[in-house]
């Protein structure tokens, strides 16, 4: 099988892949083969499989990005060819597929399998739009290996929606050489330790950033873990799926106030306008000595001409309350509600194939072949990203130990994250900023704004 499979892979794909439906095949493949659409061109490739003499194959319809597609295109095509029973439809939409898919269930043109980030999978569960899967899963033979943490995620009132695929730590990345350099030998256990260090290695005269965090866009994102870290968050969601805004919880307060003493002690980056992508190539380029970082960004950084060797990775340094929680960003899979028995079973068919052992074997043998080192969680209990990789045992021990303090993005966020963002790109401008006052306005625009269209759209009957 291994040899089978070629697949054309980059962190980039990688992480497009974690966080959109599945990609697909637009190549012609033996049969059986896959019918290919697109909605964003006019033209579409139709391949057709020739009907047996017992019965026609059930067709599932897939959606998935042309980038994708350069993920999954090989084992798509071994699906096919094990399962002559199947025909796949893949249809190729552009953009971000898993957000339109409620939109798509009501207009009754939505996949019949989907691939979605665990939060928005669950999204779709508490609408009522996704196939409890647990009959299926108590006759699979492998289902007993897929870690619990994951499983629990996707499961509401008994019912497990989604099967846990491939997920993405938010770790803390340090450079070794930075610190060897300036004699650190131990590693920040806490915020304090993490600023005392900040201070040794800031060097404005060799343009080396002690601290880095987003400041000009997306803030609400990384200061989500410090929120969390200092034993708070920014909303609570209710049973029944309403949530509750708590911008001034005190826990927010703690962690806007370490943001601005980061800013006061002069060890974050001056210009404040840095975004994602810049931060990403200055840690590359070795200016910045630390700062929160996704267990995809290796094979970034690496391709950014960093060595290797340098790249240092660690659990968060824990906040006040002693907690060192962070996000976990998870690919998970599904089917539509109310599909037609044979859909359903060609569909589940195709989960276990893509989750299964010798398909993700295949996937990581060929991301080690071509150089990927990203740090990647596999949601199975017998199967880890060292096996496939020559990692250092540290960086083994550190994907271990964010299975049990990784945790979803506040409820809400899509939603409510701009709001906390304003407040905490302007803490960074204004040091004399009145915090609780700014949270506590944010709040309040947010309820009048956006929290009854909320509470209505998602609160689910009991």
């Amino acid at each position: 099988m291994k040899k089978m499979v070629s697949l054309m892979l980059s962190g980039v794909m990688l992480a497009s892949s974690l966080v959109g439906c599945a990609s697909g095949s637009t190549e012609k493949t033996p049969t059986p083969s896959a019918e290919v659409t697109s909605e964003s061109k006019d033209k579409a490739d139709t391949n057709q499989t020739e009907p047996t003499e017992t019965a026609e194959p059930a067709e599932i319809t897939i959606w998935r990005t042309s980038q994708q597609n350069e993920v999954y295109r090989d084992l798509d095509k071994l699906f096919m060819e094990e399962n002559p029973d199947v025909n796949v439809k893949i249809v190729i939409k552009e953009g971000d597929p898993q957000h339109e898919f409620m939109q798509a269930v009501a207009m009754g043109n939505a996949p019949d399998l989907v691939q979605a980030e665990f939060m928005n999978l669950m999204k779709f569960a508490a609408n009522g739009i996704l196939e409890p899967l647990n009959p299926m899963l108590e006759g699979w033979d492998e289902w007993s290996q897929f870690n619990e943490s994951y499983i629990s995620i996707l499961t509401r009132e008994g019912n497990t929606y989604g099967v846990p695929y491939l997920v993405i730590p938010m770790l803390f990345a340090y450079n070794k050489a930075i610190f060897e350099e300036n004699g650190i030998t131990e590693l920040p256990k806490d915020w304090d330790q993490a600023l005392d260090i900040a201070k040794r290695v800031n060097d404005p005269s060799k343009q080396i950033i002690g601290y880095s965090t987003l400041t000009a866009e997306w803030t609400e994102w990384f200061f989500q873990y410090y929120v969390w870290q200092a034993g708070g968050d920014l909303t609570k969601e209710n049973s029944d799926g309403t949530i509750e805004l708590t911008f001034t919880d005190p826990a927010v307060i703690e962690a806007a106030k370490y943001y601005q003493k980061l800013k006061a002690e002069g060890v974050l980056q001056s210009d404040l306008t840095l975004k994602f992508n810049d931060l990403i190539d200055q840690f590359a380029q070795g200016r910045i000595a630390m700062m929160p970082c996704g267990g995809d960004w290796i094979s970034r950084f690496v391709n950014a001409g960093m060595d290797p060797d340098d790249i240092g990775i660690m659990v968060s340094p824990a906040g006040p309350g002693g907690k060192q929680d962070s996000a976990i960003g998870g690919s998970s899979f599904g089917i539509r509600a109310g599909v037609a028995d044979n859909v359903k079973n060609a569909a589940f068919k195709y989960i276990t194939f893509i989750t299964g052992q010798e398909a993700i074997e295949a996937y990581f043998d060929e991301m080690a072949s071509k150089g990927a080192m990203d740090l990647l969680i596999i949601a199975r209990d017998d199967m880890n990203v060292g096996q496939f990789y020559d990692l250092p045992e540290e960086y083994i021990a550190i994907l271990e130990e964010a299975k049990a303090k990784g945790r979803l993005e506040f409820y809400g966020k899509p939603e409510f994250g701009g709001y906390v963002d304003r407040v905490v790109q302007k803490l960074f401008i204004d040091p004399n900023m009145d915090i609780e006052a700014e949270f506590k306005a944010a709040q309040d625009l947010a309820t009048k704004e956006k929290l009854e269209e909320f509470n209505k759209l998602n609160k689910v009957s009991e």
